[in-house]
């Protein structure tokens, strides 16, 4: 294909591709992140570049009963898992948690808890990770082939 050919293409398929840019990419990028940080719950740590394993919680070896068997981050309701969520706006996607202890858990920190003397070491779940980007450029890639293929 020449540059001129190109050209034409992209002309003839712009306002398709703008509707996807603005509105479907980002959608279905929210969906991707969403499953990918889920994941990371599941997996029992956090993904990039392989995964980072999060320090056990201390409470898995200690219980006895129903609260030692849930996973790190984990729990019978699933708060913190359940609360990540995505949204939208015009040529952007936004993975978000809406739990206030969400940045404790995922940053790390030397005063948590109602008495301020727990520190609770960095459990990332949601971040910037080489996985998710590759499945982002994927997505983009398919996207676009699909609009230019028409």
């Amino acid at each position: 294909m020449t540059p001129q050919q190109f050209q034409k293409q992209l002309q003839k398929h712009q306002k398709d591709l703008t509707e996807a840019f603005r509105r479907t990419i980002p959608v279905k990028i929210g969906v991707e992140m969403e499953h990918h940080f889920r994941d990371n719950f599941r997996k029992g740590g956090f993904v990039d570049g392989g995964l980072h394993r999060w320090k056990p919680a201390k409470r898995i070896n200690q219980a006895k009963g129903a609260s030692g068997q849930y996973g790190t981050l984990l729990s019978s309701r699933n708060h913190l898992y359940n609360s990540i969520k995505h949204r939208w706006e015009p040529y952007t996607a936004i993975a978000e948690t809406d739990v206030p202890y969400a940045r404790a858990h995922n940053e790390g920190t030397n005063n948590a808890g109602r008495g301020h003397k727990t520190r609770l070491p960095k459990r990332q779940f949601i971040g910037d990770s080489r996985e998710l980007n590759r499945k982002v450029q994927d997505l983009i890639r398919r996207e676009t082939d699909k609009i230019m293929k028409r």
